[in-house]
């Protein structure tokens, strides 16, 4: 299949349901740029991710959820108890109150040895999601209250200097209200807080918020991202990517497999792009949430689809950039004939150089890309004037980019007639 597309000069990239309740659902020239894709698109798989999952090793019939990592280990929460504090069943899940723990994981994504987290910070009653600063020196998280689980609050504690897990300094954040507050993500600079909410003036049901986080460490006001993002039915579990590229939530209102699906939506500079569904490799006709990588590539969620062991389980996850190629041959603008030996240079859309070639005798370039990343390519040749052309990877499918790029000769005298 051939589809066509304008390549414009314009664009520049720049480059958040709980789990508390999961249970209960708890251009100056334009050029015409030829994509070949391998596969027909369809409505769902458009994240330019390629999925490989599996059921990690460790879940059980209760409910487990990946949160964050803190000093290259694993926080889950889940309803197992290990040692735990929480005394009888949640009833609003009919499972245990969930509590935090930490496990170890190795460069496979696999996940061992729980152990509770924090007697600190584990209480008599629902522990929910967590995140921590850049420097791991705060942690960010939510507790359910007592006379109401279904209701979350948000805390903050610091790290004891010095210790590997003595938290101090609790302090319930000022915003906190009658309605809940959950899913607390930092991002990958520290300086902005997402959660989930469901408080009044939103777009309905639960909305993701983002608030300032000042240099005090106080939490400015929050804000709702927006129709963009959220929708008439609830959005939770925020998560930024760590190059602040691609930010994650799941929602049960953006089109969908049914239930909760993981979406991602592109960060520009003005504001979130429109969300993408990741896919049937990972969403299903049940409830996928609770989506964080570990790496550039591996990660988490958390689903209660059937095949898993019961109730919510962790999966592990391998996502990888679809294949991209752009390639092309550089001709002359007048006469379209090849212009060998030129120089073609790759850039990003920051104009950093990513990778340089020189053209042979047939004036032929390729290079792989990444979906969904903006790019520009310089071409240069003695005796010819230099020109720059923009890209944006935008199929999301194995595909080819191509284009024939011109180049003006340089003093070439003129071929109209006076």
């Amino acid at each position: 299949m051939k589809a066509i597309i304008p390549m414009s000069l314009a664009v520049v990239f720049c480059t958040l349901f709980s789990y508390e309740n999961i249970s209960v659902i708890p251009s100056e020239r334009q050029d015409t740029l030829i994509i070949e894709t391998s596969n027909e698109e369809t409505d769902i798989n458009k994240s330019g991710l390629d999925f490989t999952v599996y059921n990690s090793n460790i879940n059980t019939k209760y409910s487990e959820f990946s949160s964050a990592t803190f000093k290259n280990k694993l926080i889950v929460v889940s309803s197992k108890k290990i040692g735990g504090l929480g005394n009888g069943l949640d009833r609003n899940t009919n499972e245990p109150y969930t509590e935090l723990f930490c496990l170890d994981f190795d460069s496979k994504g696999d996940i061992s040895n729980p152990l509770l987290f924090s007697r600190i910070l584990n209480t008599k009653h629902n522990e929910g999601h967590v995140s921590f600063s850049p420097d791991e020196s705060t942690i960010y998280y939510t507790r359910s209250l007592r006379e109401n689980t279904s209701n979350y609050q948000l805390y903050k504690a610091d790290l004891a200097p010095g210790s590997h897990g003595n938290w101090v300094d609790e302090t319930q954040l000022t915003f906190n209200s009658q309605y809940s507050i959950e899913n607390p993500h930092v991002s990958p600079d520290g300086k902005h807080l997402f959660f989930s909410s469901n408080k009044q003036g939103g777009q309905g049901g639960y909305d993701l918020y983002v608030a300032e986080i000042l240099k005090n460490g106080a939490i400015g006001v929050p804000t709702n991202l927006g129709r963009e993002i959220n929708g008439p039915s609830d959005e939770k579990f925020p998560f930024m990517s760590k190059d602040g590229k691609n930010f994650f939530f799941a929602s049960n209102g953006h089109f969908g497999l049914g239930g909760f699906d993981l979406y991602v939506s592109k960060v520009t500079a003005e504001a979130f792009e429109i969300p993408v569904n990741l896919g049937d490799e990972v969403n299903s006709s049940f409830d996928e949430v609770s989506l964080s990588f570990i790496s550039d590539t591996k990660g988490y969620f958390s689903s209660n689809k059937t095949g898993g062991k019961g109730s919510f389980d962790i999966y592990c996850f391998e996502a990888l950039p679809i294949a991209q190629i752009v390639q092309g041959i550089i001709v002359d603008n007048q006469t379209n004939q090849p212009i060998p030996e030129s120089k073609v240079v790759l850039l990003d859309e920051t104009g950093q150089e990513l990778s340089t070639q020189t053209t042979g005798a047939d004036a032929h370039f390729s290079f792989s890309i990444k979906a969904f990343e903006n790019y520009k390519l310089k071409i240069l040749k003695p005796g010819f004037e230099a020109n720059e052309f923009a890209f944006e990877a935008n199929n999301t499918q194995s595909n080819i980019y191509k284009q024939v790029l011109k180049l003006s000769a340089k003093n070439r005298p003129s071929s109209n007639k006076e």
